[in-house]
This record gives structure tokens, C-alpha cells and sequence, in this order.
């Protein structure tokens, strides 16, 4: 399968929240947050990554968390998509 990488994020990080979103897609999100962390240290400004762990966080119930990460989302890209 061929990807698209995202214009200026290093494609380590990219790696990592493709990984990432495998695990969550298999209700591993646990795991799936493990490489989200690991891409946002490669790619402070990934803002999917972050999208991605709020996400996790929100399935996971820790609905806090999953606000900040939602919210450092929206903060590095306004038109990230918002959750409610």
C-alpha cells in the first residue's frame, strides 16, 4: 500500500502514527498511544498525532486528556477537525 506523507513531518513520525492508528483501528489504544507519544517527540507540530491521541483518550474515557490533546491539535492547526 502505497501513503501520502504529510509536507514537512519527518517521515519517522509519520511512521509512528501510522503504526499508531493500526493499533487503535484494532481497540488497542493503550498501545496506540505509545507511538503517538513517540511521534509528537519527533514532530512537536504533528498535529494529527495529537488529533489522534485525543482520540484515543476519548475512547479510553479519560476525557480530560483527551480534551488537552484535542485542544493542542486545534492550537497548532485551527483547521484541525473539532470534536464536541
Amino acid at each position: 500500500m502505497e501513503w501520502i506523507y504529510a509536507k514537512g513531518i519527518p517521515i519517522e513520525a509519520q511512521y509512528l502514527y501510522r503504526k499508531a492508528l493500526d493499533y487503535s483501528q484494532r481497540g488497542r489504544d493503550d498501545e496506540a498511544l505509545k507511538y503517538l507519544r513517540q511521534s509528537v517527540v519527533i514532530a512537536p507540530g504533528y498535529a494529527k498525532a495529537f488529533f489522534e491521541m485525543g482520540n484515543c483518550f476519548a475512547r479510553l474515557g479519560r476525557f480530560d486528556e483527551a480534551r488537552e490533546k484535542y485542544d493542542r491539535a486545534t492550537h497548532i492547526n485551527p483547521l484541525a477537525p473539532a470534536r464536541s
